[in-house]
């Protein structure tokens, strides 16, 4: 009779196992020194100051969707129909549109003295932080702080 160590010869994990083990290992140790050491994945904006500011009110229009001062209703530019503005407007309509918030309302840009530009909805308190989308997508909205290139 054979024995059952005979049988059943020893078995060693594969090569590729031990990598991603060792990987897994070596994940868990990188983020456990980086919690002792004090980092945290929640990032603050700071006590950052508004720097620069000012109520917008989008409507859509022949031209696609006309970007207006809120305060003194001159038309700033308009925008084509398509593209980041109008795709980020239609995010916030949808949001105001849910929570039975007027779409007339003003927007609030701000240019914070950390460099940071924000899209504030009015109606429902949403903060964007522009840069997330991009430094030239929140170029886009930064040009409507300057009053020197409004249409008028």
């Amino acid at each position: 009779m054979r024995s059952v160590m005979a049988q059943h010869p020893a078995r060693r994990p594969h090569p590729a196992a031990l990598a991603a083990a060792g990987m897994v290992v070596a994940a868990l140790l990188a983020a456990s020194v980086a919690r002792v050491g004090g980092y945290s994945p929640v990032q603050s904006l700071g006590t950052a100051e508004v720097a620069q500011s000012r109520l917008l009110r989008f409507e859509s229009d022949a031209q696609g969707v006309a970007v207006i001062d809120a305060t003194t209703g001159t038309i700033i530019t308009h925008t084509s129909g398509e593209g980041f503005i109008p795709g980020v407007l239609r995010g916030l309509n949808r949001m105001r549109q849910t929570e039975q918030a007027s779409t007339a309302d003003a927007y609030r840009l701000e240019h914070l003295s950390n460099g940071r530009l924000l899209l504030v909805d009015t109606a429902s308190g949403v903060s964007l932080d522009l840069a997330a989308y991009g430094r030239d997508n929140a170029a886009s909205f930064l040009r409507f702080l300057s009053p020197s290139g409004d249409q008028g």
